[in-house]
């Protein structure tokens, strides 16, 4: 029967996830970091549990699944039987060099994410906790073993899905079979936006009921200014239109490059910076050599931090091409830095920032109508980013924190006995 406890405005949730800044790969780490730290202003105590031991930054409690448990408790394979016989095998950036070129091992991912589900579930029997929180695909085995060895009750956290990373129905099945068992064990499940919401509902069939969007946040303090990157071009009266991200195929960069041929054919004054790395980095790089572009086209390799915050800040235009982008933060870190963007209509964070300009991502003739447009009147993008910063204002991590506390507040205040 079901019972209504008493919640104690004080929980305790115990976090899956596979990245943490000050290591990243995408907006994975950004958004966990995020989420937590305002969960942790909130009065919310999280363990944070890691796969690998790394360093990390806030004041959150990190566990790391590599540690040796030697607790004597009973095994629950039962939690990672459904999916041994899944061998995707993937090349993962585990990290940067100095010059910015990643450190990429060959390992299967499925894998380390079964091994990282076993020492979920001897975690689960060592910790107090009141409600378990997984993050992305790679955790949902751990969230679901923790679940099964505690019993308690469990949030799976969709950053992405296997059809956002293939940008279509082409998906890889051991990672749609691990979303789609394990949606289905989930009490719930949090989607980045109703763009994702919407795969979850028609493609894994997840009952509308069960999924909540909780859109991702962004940061809201005025930055510092920094010294300007590409000053030689600046002075050279060029205009500076900016890509930051994966170059994968989900990220539309080849569309980007094909707007920016009709961009320079327009007006060669235009110089398009293409920041980030990829599987398709090579053919990206030979798209650019075969459309003529290559004195307009720089790549300037995987910007992060002080570096990437110089380049938003220099720049006169941001654009995320994105065929399917879950949320997308790039926009909002870009307009935090005083840059406006243009926006692919497939994308989550298209539902909250209204003051941007929108295409859809396949519309290259649009997408570079739009640039040429937002850099000809510069009072258009100061307007664009004006307002922009007023409604970030209501769209910070605080608010996406206050509304997965109230989730985890609902789950915990019924209990099965």
């Amino acid at each position: 029967m079901l019972l209504r406890i008493a919640v104690s405005s004080h929980m305790r949730v115990l976090t899956f996830g596979w990245e943490f800044p000050p290591s990243k790969n995408g907006g994975l780490g950004v958004a966990c970091h995020g989420l937590t730290r305002e969960l942790l202003q909130n009065g919310v105590e999280v363990i944070f549990v890691l796969p690998k031991t790394q360093n990390t930054t806030g004041d959150a409690r990190f566990l790391f699944a590599d540690h040796e448990r030697l607790v004597k408790v009973r095994h629950t394979d039962a939690a990672i039987q459904p999916y041994e016989q899944a061998n995707s095998t993937v090349n993962i950036i585990v990290g940067y060099k100095k010059d910015g070129t990643p450190i990429i091992k060959s390992r299967t991912i499925i894998e380390e994410a079964h091994r990282f589900a076993h020492q979920a579930s001897l975690i689960a029997m060592e910790e107090e906790f009141d409600v378990i929180h997984a993050h992305d695909w790679t955790s949902y085995l751990a969230g679901v073993a923790a679940k099964i060895a505690s019993g308690k009750k469990l949030i799976l956290h969709v950053h992405a899905t296997s059809f956002d990373q293939a940008a279509g129905n082409n998906v890889d099945p051991a990672i749609f079979k691990i979303e789609k068992e394990c949606f289905a064990i989930a009490d719930k499940v949090v989607t980045v936006s109703q763009y994702t919401k919407d795969i979850v509902v028609n493609r894994h069939h997840v009952p509308e009921s069960k999924v909540t969007v909780v859109h991702n946040g962004c940061d809201t303090y005025e930055p510092e200014r920094l010294p300007p990157t590409l000053a030689e071009l600046k002075r050279q009266g060029k205009k500076i239109v900016l890509y930051h991200g994966r170059i994968s195929i989900q990220k539309g960069v080849d569309y980007f490059v094909q707007a920016a041929k009709r961009v320079v054919d327009v007006d060669p004054s235009v110089v398009f910076v293409i920041s980030g790395w990829g599987d398709m980095m090579t053919q990206v790089i030979e798209q650019v050599g075969a459309m003529g572009i290559s004195d307009n086209v720089l790549f300037a390799g995987a910007l992060w931090e002080e570096e990437r915050d110089r380049m938003y800040q220099s720049a006169d235009l941001v654009v995320m091409p994105s065929v399917s982008e879950p949320f997308g933060l790039v926009p909002l870190e870009a307009l935090q830095h005083g840059t406006p963007s243009v926006i692919s209509k497939q994308s989550g964070v298209a539902e909250v920032l209204t003051h941007a300009l929108k295409v859809d991502f396949w519309d290259i003739d649009e997408m570079a109508n739009q640039i040429l447009s937002s850099l000809r009147y510069p009072v258009i993008r100061q307007q664009m980013v004006n307002e922009g910063k007023i409604q970030m204002l209501g769209m910070s991590w605080g608010h996406a924190a206050q509304k997965m506390k109230r989730l985890y507040k609902n789950l915990i205040q019924y209990v099965t006995v």
